[in-house]
């Protein structure tokens, strides 16, 4: 217990690693690890790792002939990030002195103190993590004047930080938890076109349409 609120803070270290292969295969490694006070001791850090590969398939050899394609890249991603968006010292118990009048013991005015948060604190709050999963294929046709983009996604959000209603009985209405889960998943696609490209003149072609 304590009458001291604490100042947020946060702290992360981050870490990358590119590797290509003949100009054809990219790998992309990242990982951060992030630290915050909005959690109790030994569950303020969380790891969250990221990873992602491309094929430049038009740098093969058996895409020489295909003179129309550009640009033509598949790759994949995987990845996971942490939110700790909630309001301070939800893991701990803090006291404040009253507004009322100070008890008056002795004749001697003394404050008395209560709850500071009308929540009930939940120590085993932690990290919210999403994670995000991607496959996609970048393009290019007759040199550029087409390029486009198709991605299929698959996202999810677990350990949701979440304010939850609880029995009354234990003397509090709500209380910080982590709860649920939530996803999403869809297609996206997205090209682009340069009609007319001149100095006085110029005239593009934009569509995009994405399924959730």
């Amino acid at each position: 217990t304590t009458t001291e609120i604490a100042a947020e803070k946060t702290a992360s270290f981050f870490g990358r690693l590119i590797y290509q292969l003949d100009e054809k295969y990219i790998l992309n490694l990242t990982a951060r690890y992030d630290g915050s006070t909005q959690f109790a001791p030994g569950k303020q850090w969380g790891l969250f790792p990221a990873a992602s590969l491309a094929w430049r398939i038009s740098s093969e050899d058996f895409m020489r002939n295909a003179h129309f394609i550009s640009d033509l890249k598949l790759r994949a991603s995987f990845g996971a990030v942490g939110n700790n968006n909630i309001k301070s010292d939800q893991w701990r118990v803090l006291f404040t002195p009253s507004s009322t009048r100070p008890y008056g013991a002795g004749d001697v005015p003394n404050p008395y103190y209560t709850y500071a948060s009308s929540q009930l604190t939940n120590p085993d709050v932690k990290w919210e993590t999403t994670i995000t999963r991607n496959v996609g294929l970048d393009f290019d046709l007759f040199n550029n004047r087409i390029s486009g983009t198709l991605d299929f996604y698959h996202n999810t959000t677990k350990d949701l930080l979440v304010q939850s209603t609880i029995p009354q009985t234990t003397g509090y209405s709500t209380q910080q938890r982590n709860i649920g889960q939530t996803s999403n998943r869809g297609i996206e696609l997205a090209i682009s076109a340069g009609i007319i490209n001149k100095k006085d003149l110029q005239l593009s072609f934009n569509f995009n349409v994405g399924i959730n």
